[in-house]
């Protein structure tokens, strides 16, 4: 049983590592680098054809931490003898699971909803453009908010993460 209870937190660990450290690398360093170099349309449709190819990934890394997530609960936890409010542990683990359902909401909203309406938006703009136009500044604006809430989160996650190994 303890095997069982290493593969399903190391694939845990695995999901989060991919999800979130995809994130944090292209919010960190590939957008960066496209705000030097491409113009903001050409920008927008690079980054959108990126995510589209990184969707599936999220949300395979999406399931397997839902499943695993589940799975280690039952191995850290005597579900028997515990209550959210009796001790640091389960108001952590708690927070943490809030925190993985609004990530997955704002995951959501961002790939479903925000990327599809900006990348629409400037599919048919010059990729020359210097500058947005108007009617799409907003649009970006959203993203940009969506994806900043993710990265925080995503953060948060991680805090509670270690919180929970830490018995915190």
């Amino acid at each position: 049983m303890e095997i069982f209870s290493l593969l399903t937190l190391w694939l845990h660990v695995i999901a989060a590592v991919v999800w979130v450290g995809g994130n944090l690398i292209l919010a960190m360093v590939i957008v960066p680098h496209f705000k030097q170099s491409l113009p903001p349309v050409q920008r927008i449709q690079i980054l959108t054809q990126i995510g589209k190819r990184f969707e599936p990934v999220v949300w395979g890394c999406v399931g397997v931490l839902f499943f695993t997530g589940i799975v280690n609960i039952f191995f850290a936890v005597d579900l028997t003898t515990a209550t959210p409010i009796s001790n640091a542990f389960m108001r952590t683990l708690l927070i943490k699971i809030v925190l993985f359902f609004v990530l997955v909401i704002l995951t959501v909203l961002h790939s479903m909803i925000f990327a599809p309406r900006l990348a629409a938006a400037v599919e048919t703009l010059d990729l020359t453009l210097e500058e947005l136009p108007p009617e799409v500044k907003p649009l970006r604006t959203q993203m940009s908010v969506i994806s900043s809430l993710m990265g925080v989160v995503s953060l948060l996650i991680l805090l509670a993460a270690v919180a929970l190994r830490m018995g915190i």
